[in-house]
């Protein structure tokens, strides 16, 4: 399936009346920004009732463009990662008997692994597609660690219709792994455009270079190194940085004074903070795709990201941002100053003009939506169609 140089329309009598079931075992960061994108559009192409969600009660309340979609919440809070897939894996189960959904799409590596293998023992049952939203093995960790979660991803892709790969880079690393080509389809990520009504209400802490840090506050995202770079920065530069750890038993790192962390927001007063902003730092060790950079990039904001994973195919280095290599030791976060020192107001505001043009044109959730439409019908064709080649 290849992707387009412009929007898609989503029409044809054949996409009416398709139910489709998403099914996420965590929905904070990029996973949680997709569904909130994609669901709203396919409820507008199926119909409200014929799209549902499954997702974890205490991340439910962050998505308020969810309200068009039937959403099924299963607590998580006080449980282990355990009991909180266990609760998920019953919901959907029970979901698939008796709403009977055509396509069941699965989102990130412990909704995959879970439901997969049940999913394909069930007579009649839907056709499952997945995406990891970034490889699990695709990361820093120990060579049998990550060859072993090869193994899993390789045996478990049997188990499903199609492998949803959200960048060049996604695609390459699961052939390396020893996915077959042919149940692999890249579909790039995507976003709708933002009303951009609200207001940032929280200042920046100094009147040097508005900085924005939107994540995970863990070791892939690399907020360490951003705060690096701030301590070297000093009074000509502060950063907002929105979210927080959620990786057990991760020791966050320490932030600077010229920062400022505001914790998980609603993504409408996200918005409201890239607008405000004048460059968003995206300093990850590993990234299948970088759904914030599009963000910024929507909102007519530079970007400034590391040379990892998908982030090269978001971001067009001198065009619409920066990118610096990642590596161990102090010389990312020197590298990164750097770059932010030198960057005078004129250039960031004419590489965020540039990167809005780059949105419009490559990366609109209706494009996405065109593309997941046509994987569903050629999966739901009377022939069935078990695995998707890659033109």
């Amino acid at each position: 399936m290849s992707q387009p140089e412009g929007d898609s329309t989503l029409s044809g009598p054949g996409s009416r009346g398709l139910k489709i079931l998403h099914v996420a075992e965590t929905a904070q960061g990029g996973v949680g920004s997709y569904i909130e994108e994609i669901a709203p559009l396919q409820a507008g192409l199926y119909g409200e009732r014929k799209v549902r969600v499954v997702m974890p009660a205490e991340h439910a309340s962050h998505f308020r463009k969810l309200d068009r979609v039937a959403l099924h919440t299963f607590p998580t809070e006080g449980v282990g990662r355990l009991r909180a897939m266990l609760r998920m894996t019953a919901m959907t189960l029970k979901l698939v008997r008796q709403w009977r959904p055509d396509v069941v799409h699965l989102h990130s590596t412990y909704a995959g692994f879970a439901l997969r293998p049940l999913l394909a023992l069930l007579p009649r049952g839907p056709r499952v597609v997945y995406c990891a939203h970034g490889w699990a093995f695709d990361r820093e960790g120990s060579g049998r660690a990550n060859a072993a979660l090869q193994a899993v991803e390789r045996i478990w892709s049997r188990w499903c219709d199609a492998v949803i790969c959200i960048s060049r880079h996604d695609f390459d690393s699961g052939l390396r792994a020893g996915i077959a080509a042919r149940r692999m389809v890249i579909v790039m990520n995507g976003v709708a455009d933002a009303p951009g009504q609200d207001v940032a209400d929280e200042p920046w802490p100094n009147d040097g270079l508005r900085i924005l840090f939107v994540g995970r506050l863990d070791r892939q995202k690399g907020v360490d190194v951003l705060y690096e770079a701030l301590r070297r920065l000093g009074p000509r530069a502060s950063a907002l940085v929105v979210g927080s750890a959620v990786v057990a038993g991760e020791r966050g790192a320490t932030a600077p004074d010229n920062v400022r962390v505001l914790g998980w927001l609603p993504r409408e007063r996200i918005d409201a903070y890239y607008r405000a902003a004048q460059v968003l730092v995206v300093p990850s060790r590993w990234e299948g795709f970088g759904l914030v950079a599009l963000e910024a990039m929507r909102a007519g904001r530079a970007v400034i990201a590391s040379h990892v994973g998908g982030l090269p195919e978001v971001v067009e280095d001198g065009v619409t941002g920066l990118l610096f290599e990642p590596g161990l030791g102090p010389r990312p976060a020197a590298e990164l100053a750097g770059l932010l020192d030198g960057m005078s107001g004129e250039r960031l505001q004419a590489m965020g003009e540039a990167g809005r043009l780059r949105f419009e044109r490559l990366f609109h959730i209706r494009r996405v939506g065109a593309e997941l439409d046509g994987l569903y019908q050629q999966l739901l064709e009377p022939v069935g169609v078990k695995a998707v080649p890659l033109a």
